[in-house]
């Protein structure tokens, strides 16, 4: 590879495509790693045609300890990315006692081990250079959990603490590490089994809080420059849910508000998420 690399995984689908792509036109050669090989290869060729770049695909499944192990020693001795991201990630929701115990140790093993790790494989090339990107993305789940989304929201607020530490432990270096937090956005990731078989339906959410993985992706970059900080939470809607679940004494109260409620609906026998 003839250019400046980054690695991104989770890049067949949604907000890690977006990454590819984006990092293709800005003249990355890039390394898409993900699950599914046909949606690599399909990836793969839209870059080559589109942009003046090179494009490696590795087939792995990073909650899996082997093949993140694998993963590991490419970034490490043979890729040596500028830019790394972790998009890689998926969605449980139910109880955390109605959940397959093999998938809750696959989501946390995916969003936070492999997530520290591979970032572990990029930083000694990156402090070597002073410079890199570290990007993981995380969600708004990050700053409230609930009944049906308990272990989801607790790895996605490991990846902004593991951020945040990151950012102070690189002083006096031009590396930016960033843990991005979207909101609802239209990708494939809600319509996996794992949303269909608990019948969570979010097409009644209005059009104003929907974000496209592109829209995720170019406020992502623009803030690793403009008002620079670890943890980035992506487009307005959000930006205001976080705020309000922040002030100090409405986002103790809101908090309590929706605790409350589930609770109400848990002890009934209800549905609880929403």
């Amino acid at each position: 590879m003839n250019h400046p690399i980054a690695v991104i995984t989770g890049a067949s689908s949604g907000i890690g495509r977006a990454y590819a792509r984006f990092l293709a036109e800005k003249g990355h050669d890039v390394v898409l790693i993900a699950r599914r090989k046909n949606k690599l290869e399909e990836l793969a060729k839209e870059i080559q045609e589109a942009y003046q770049t090179r494009v490696e695909i590795f087939t792995a499944d990073l909650s899996a300890s082997e093949d993140a192990g694998k993963v590991y020693h490419k970034i490490l001795q043979e890729w040596q990315p500028e830019v790394f991201v972790h998009a890689a990630g998926f969605g449980t929701r139910g109880h955390v006692v109605e959940i397959k115990p093999e998938l809750l140790e696959q989501q946390v093993y995916l969003h936070n081990v492999a997530a520290a790790m591979l970032a572990r494989a990029a930083l000694p090339v990156m402090k070597d250079r002073k410079t890199g990107v570290l990007i993981f993305v995380s969600s708004v789940a990050a700053y409230i959990s609930t009944a049906e989304y308990t272990v989801y929201s607790s790895t996605k607020a490991f990846l902004n603490t593991l951020a945040t530490g990151l950012r102070d432990e690189l002083a006096g270096t031009d590396i930016k590490v960033q843990a991005v937090c979207p909101g609802i956005t239209r990708t494939e990731f809600m319509y996996t089994e794992q949303y269909q078989e608990n019948n969570f339906d979010y097409s009644f959410i209005p059009d104003k809080f929907w974000m496209e993985p592109e829209e995720v992706v170019k406020e992502s970059w623009k803030r690793l420059t403009h008002r620079y900080r670890p943890v980035v939470v992506a487009g307005r809607m959000n930006k205001v849910l976080v705020g309000l679940l922040s002030w100090p004494v409405v986002g103790p109260l809101f908090r309590r508000r929706i605790s409350r409620m589930v609770r109400k609906k848990v002890a009934k026998g209800l549905p609880s998420g929403f």
